[in-house]
């Protein structure tokens, strides 16, 4: 079954999309460079947008980061060096790579976003 047709990956993509949301709106209050984890957000942009298979180009990918280029590709290798993230030149034009989770960094970042769904969250913060 592909990964999009599962009503339970459609579900982590979305949240895996809203702490992204959440990151960033945390950067409108305070200074954004104290919060940047490119790392994470690379893999999370990459699990939500690779729901049915898709790869997605490293310019993408870098703006996705939130951080500089330069900085943004040092960590694409990072994660490609980790394998956790797997790069493949575009079949229409050779000189753009697309990239997309490797199968153990699309499980890892599934599993993480599992627990995190499963989370209890408290009704009241004044408890």
């Amino acid at each position: 079954m592909i990964d999009g047709q599962d009503p339970e990956v459609a579900r982590l993509a979305t949240l895996a999309t809203s702490i992204t949301a959440a990151r960033r709106k945390l950067g409108t209050h305070l200074e954004a460079s104290l919060f940047a984890n490119p790392g994470l957000d690379i893999m999370l942009f990459l699990f939500a947008e690779g729901i049915n298979g898709a790869t997605v180009t490293t310019n993408a990918c870098c703006a996705a980061a939130g951080v500089p280029r330069t900085t943004a590709l040092r960590w694409i290798k990072l994660l490609q060096d980790r394998g956790l993230v797997d790069g493949s030149d575009d079949i229409s034009d050779r000189r753009v790579t697309m990239l997309a989770l490797s199968p153990l960094g699309r499980s890892t970042i599934r599993t993480w976003l599992g627990e995190i769904a499963a989370l209890p969250l408290r009704e009241s913060l004044d408890r």
